[in-house]
């Protein structure tokens, strides 16, 4: 893992998120006649879209910049923009489920 690029290190979480976001929990919705299935729906689909969006604004933000990425400096700003726009869409899709 330590000789891995920028792409192969997103991969290994987006992958696992896109499992989720085939919605692994729809069976449930037949067995309990409740919101919680829905919500993880919205959970994992907002969860996956996210992630999605902040490895596109990682990538090319790196390859604008070559240097070191900092936490602080690199990665702080886009996981707030992107923090706030998940926040968002799990209000939205949990109050109208």
């Amino acid at each position: 893992m330590r000789d891995w690029g920028i792409e192969q290190k997103w991969m290994s979480i987006l992958l696992p998120l896109l499992l989720l976001y085939n919605d692994p929990f729809f069976p449930l919705s037949f067995l309990v006649n409740s919101w919680f299935p829905g919500m993880l729906d919205d959970l994992f689909q907002s969860l996956f879209l996210c992630a999605l969006l902040l490895f596109w604004l990682c990538v090319y933000h790196g390859i604008r910049v070559q240097g070191e990425r900092k936490c602080l400096t690199f990665y702080l700003p886009k996981f707030f923009i992107v923090g706030l726009l998940w926040l968002a869409s799990v209000t939205l899709g949990i109050w109208q489920t």
